[in-house]
């Protein structure tokens, strides 16, 4: 159906018939398309071999790298904490811990390095929404080996997955 004043669009409509690159693939289904797919960017798009697998490499690296920045800003954050005095539970025989208020100055430093890592996941969480086998693949790859890699002999250190 044509609406007023909208035409046929004149041909923009970005399929490349204009000079132009044609539209990223946009899947909203599982797929393993390797041909104009965009990540992240317009300019970042699988469009040969040699690109899907740059693009893997780099989703891995994203993925890896994301827990060795959780680890750091982890250790950063102990590394702020005053050691605490060891105080009587109440009711119980179990120690707990007393540490001073955190800093205001240190407060803000938290806040900022916790919307950095939102940021950084919720990248990751649009990679692995391009629906696109090989990216999803890349992203959990990376995300095992990173935790494999940083992750503590602690078996309470375990955590469960999450976009931040």
């Amino acid at each position: 159906m044509d609406m007023p004043g909208h035409g046929d669009h004149g041909g923009h409509g970005g399929h490349g018939g204009d000079g132009t690159r044609p539209m990223c693939a946009m899947n909203m289904a599982f797929n393993w398309e390797t041909s104009n797919v965009c990540v992240l960017f317009d300019f970042w798009r699988i469009d040969s071999n040699a690109s899907l697998v740059f693009t893997c490499l780099a989703v891995f690296l994203l993925g890896y790298m994301y827990e060795a920045a959780r680890t750091s800003v982890r250790s950063w954050e102990k590394s702020m904490a005053p050691t605490g005095t060891l105080l009587p539970a109440e009711g119980g025989d179990e120690p707990a811990v007393h540490t001073a208020a955190v800093p205001n100055k240190v407060r803000w430093q938290r806040a900022l390095f916790y919307g950095l890592m939102v940021a950084y996941s919720y990248s990751l969480m649009l990679l692995f929404m391009t629906y696109n086998g090989y990216l999803i693949l890349a992203v959990i790859g990376g995300a095992i080996a990173g935790h494999y890699k940083y992750s503590t002999d602690d078996w309470g250190a375990v955590r469960g997955a999450s976009c931040h």
